[in-house]
């Protein structure tokens, strides 16, 4: 019972910011991007609680209860991620000043490369959306015992409301309250954990002598250099062609916001793994041999925490999957609409387009129900692969769209069909080395990039003005 009534409780407090937001949407670009209107804690919120989900929560704690400190590399790409974005990205994104990815993919390379990068984003979003929603009622189903479809159906129609009535500045919004109780779940199991294990200093005592491979850095060679690079790799310059990341920075109110959120984001990302860590070496002392990683957090939860702490935590890794979701689904309808609708239709009225943006991201959402309830298995494998594919095809072009005034559109038509035919390929071998298909990718894409750049003609002199001129620093 009390497991239900915190989750209904928190549920219901998404609706209530959706509903309360939803008298700020007047037009298309409010519900795209909050009227770029974003400060700091919003913006904060909204990256955080995106790019944290169920999997970051229950897999990492579970990962970490196996492996100890060195399992701690995973988060070093997207430490990366939001170190660069402070002091370069994020403000050089803002003040390109548009609305998708491939918004700036366009403007810099190409029609085509912003219709094929919209593409791969709107397949990939909603296979994530039906991922976030396949982890979300995974935690109602065990929290409070609700049969799974049900479990489906009610949390997909929570963030299917909240995103449609308010769009970003509902996603943001209700991105901080999932943050808030994201930190408030993982700080009870980690301070509840750590106690009965002694504190912080027995654990790591214990640790050494029992488990001494759990205090090094290398997990007594099981962290290879080739899975620590692709773990840096992957988040740290993958993140870059993930739209529902990168796009957050058109909302923020200005360049200066969209970076000082980075960096205050980095921060609060220690306020995450830390506690993970700790809960995972204790449980590690107190727990030994649980099976399965998946099963880890459940495992904590249950026998350290009484109810209400319980569905405290439990709460706070629905927010993580539901937080994910909601801006996932917006990134899918505001593609199609933006990316696809308009293009084809650049006179549509302020009007049609902010009524079909709920109109498409509540159809996505239904879709996105039926691919959850019909074929789990199909939808997690398409989410886990697209993830490599997205990133292998668009971070470099991303990157170095801002870095190397000589890249041009079929330097950049190059780079990403090598991309995703390296992630391919890379995927049919098994991933070889235990190398993420990213890693490689980067490298074939990059010289693809820079070989066929310097090969054909310069970009045109207003592309570089563009994005190298005066105005791009101002």
């Amino acid at each position: 019972m009390e497991y239900t009534i915190v989750i209904i409780a928190f549920l219901l407090g998404l609706l209530g910011i959706g509903f309360y937001v939803s008298k700020k949407i007047k037009n298309e670009e409010d519900f795209w991007i909050a009227g770029r209107g974003l400060g700091i804690i919003p913006l904060i919120g909204s990256y955080f609680a995106t790019i944290v989900s169920a999997v970051s929560v229950v897999g990492y704690t579970g990962y970490y209860y196996n492996i100890g400190w060195g399992g701690w590399w995973n988060w070093a790409g997207t430490a990366m991620t939001s170190l660069i974005c402070a002091f370069w990205f994020a403000a050089r994104i803002r003040r390109f000043g548009k609305v998708t990815l491939p918004d700036y993919l366009e403007a810099r390379y190409g029609k085509a490369h912003a219709f094929i990068a919209a593409a791969i984003i709107l397949v990939a979003m909603i296979f994530f959306t039906a991922a976030q929603l396949t982890g979300s009622a995974a935690v109602v189903t065990t929290a409070i015992g609700m049969e799974k479809n049900l479990a489906i159906l009610l949390c997909g129609a929570v963030f299917i409301i909240f995103t449609v009535m308010g769009g970003m500045e509902s996603v943001a919004w209700t991105d901080v309250l999932c943050t808030f109780v994201i930190l408030i779940g993982v700080f009870i199991l980690a301070i509840v954990a750590v106690g009965k294990a002694g504190g912080i200093a027995q654990i790591h005592t214990t640790l050494a002598q029992t488990k001494p491979e759990f205090l090094d850095p290398f997990a007594g060679g099981k962290m290879t250099m080739g899975i620590i690079v692709s773990w840096i790799v992957t988040w740290g310059i993958g993140n870059f062609g993930a739209a529902q990341f990168i796009t957050r920075f058109y909302s923020a109110k200005s360049p200066e916001d969209a970076a000082i959120s980075q960096g205050y984001t980095g921060l609060v990302f220690l306020f995450l793994y830390i506690p993970l860590m700790l809960a995972a070496l204790a449980g590690a002392i107190l727990f030994p041999g649980i099976k399965g990683a998946d099963n880890v957090t459940p495992f904590l939860i249950k026998e350290l925490l009484n109810p209400w702490f319980g569905g405290i935590v439990m709460a706070g890794i629905l927010a993580a999957a539901i937080s994910t979701a909601s801006g996932v689904l917006l990134m899918a309808g505001t593609t199609f609409v933006r990316d696809f609708y308009q293009k084809f239709y650049p006179d549509t009225s302020s009007a049609k387009l902010l009524k079909m943006s709920r109109v498409v991201t509540t159809l996505i959402g239904i879709l996105a129900i039926g691919f959850t309830m019909t074929t789990t298995s199909t939808v997690m494998w398409i989410q886990a692969n697209m993830v490599g594919i997205m990133g292998s095809a668009l971070s470099m072009i991303v990157i170095f769209g801002f870095i190397w005034k000589r890249a041009n559109s079929q330097g950049a038509m190059a780079s990403m069909i090598v991309g995703i035919a390296t992630a391919v390929i890379w995927y049919a071998l098994d991933k070889p080395f235990g190398w993420f298909p990213i890693l490689p990718s980067i490298i074939t894409s990059s010289i693809a990039l820079f070989v066929v750049s310097l090969m054909t003609a310069p970009p045109p002199a207003s592309v570089v003005e563009e994005f190298f001129g005066e105005a791009s620093k101002k």
